[in-house]
């Protein structure tokens, strides 16, 4: 059904975002005449064993909301994506930046505590995890072939989040639009209008434009096909005004009404928490 995907890639696209990202608070120290600055606190040699088991303690408690966590498998398995990433920064196919990594700290831990995000997250997510892409910045352009998230190249300007697809192994990059962007609506689209707005799109014409969406409580026509709430609110059929989407377990008849952008079998799913798998107990085997 149309737009039953898009957040559900999302949702699985920031967790592997975060993969290799630092978690910690950072001594800062002054240069005062005379004396050497300090050396760098987090290197080539030495990120990998530090950033690990912090990064693992921020994702426990979503864990355990979630598959469960194991902390030895959790630090064993992000050590191996690190040292996988550091690998790339020596041969030139990545750059390092560790002066990012406590801003990026401070950015990821309200995400991790929150676990299940909602779609205004995700609208966000882009800003707010801007120094997160240059801890271990990818030069591998959108299509390219790749093995991690991390190798893939990510703009900030362009408003995307870019992810290595599970199926093609290729670079792929979900882009929020601007106002009176060339929209389309389909179940695998990877260009969605921004926050507070709509594709305003005609079927007939196959073709559309990104509209500002209603504001809640404005009068709406419902219909299956009718997005002028803006995602994260739906038409309701009753009130006929712009209304909040349902949590869990609410009844519904389109995805759209829904947090999760899921309805299945006529009730709302439910929101996957954001670290699963092998973010919290590490690899299988």
């Amino acid at each position: 059904m149309i737009f039953q995907r898009p957040l559900p890639r999302l949702l699985s696209t920031l967790p592997l975002l975060a993969a290799t990202f630092a978690l910690g608070l950072a001594a800062c120290g002054d240069d005062t005449g005379g004396t050497p600055p300090p050396p760098p606190k987090y290197t080539l040699d030495n990120v990998c064993a530090q950033i690990a088991p912090q990064l693992c303690e921020v994702r426990k408690s979503c864990c355990e909301k979630g598959d469960g966590y194991d902390e030895a498998t959790c630090i064993a398995y992000e050590i191996d994506v690190c040292e996988q990433n550091v690998a790339d920064v020596e041969m030139g196919l990545m750059t390092f930046d560790g002066d990012s990594i406590d801003a990026c700290a401070a950015a990821l831990v309200p995400y991790a505590e929150k676990c299940f995000l909602t779609i205004p997250d995700f609208y966000a997510a882009p800003e707010d995890l801007a120094p997160c892409a240059k801890v271990f910045a990818g030069k591998l352009p959108e299509g390219s072939t790749c093995e991690r998230d991390a190798q893939c190249a990510s703009s900030v300007e362009k408003r995307e989040i870019v992810a290595c697809d599970d199926a093609t192994k290729k670079c792929s990059a979900t882009r929020f639009l601007p106002l009176d962007s060339t929209c389309a609506v389909s179940a695998d689209a990877k260009e969605l209008c921004d926050q507070g707005l709509y594709c305003d799109f005609d079927f007939l014409a196959m073709k559309g434009l990104c509209k500002p969406a209603l504001e809640l409580g404005e009068a709406c026509t419902p219909s299956p096909l009718d997005l002028s709430c803006g995602l994260g609110a739906y038409c309701d059929a009753t009130t006929m005004v712009c209304t909040e989407a349902k949590v869990e377990g609410s009844a519904c008849q389109s995805p759209l009404e829904c947090q999760s952008l899921k309805c299945d079998m006529m009730a709302c799913g439910p929101i996957d928490p954001l670290f699963k798998g092998e973010q919290c107990k590490g690899a299988t085997p």
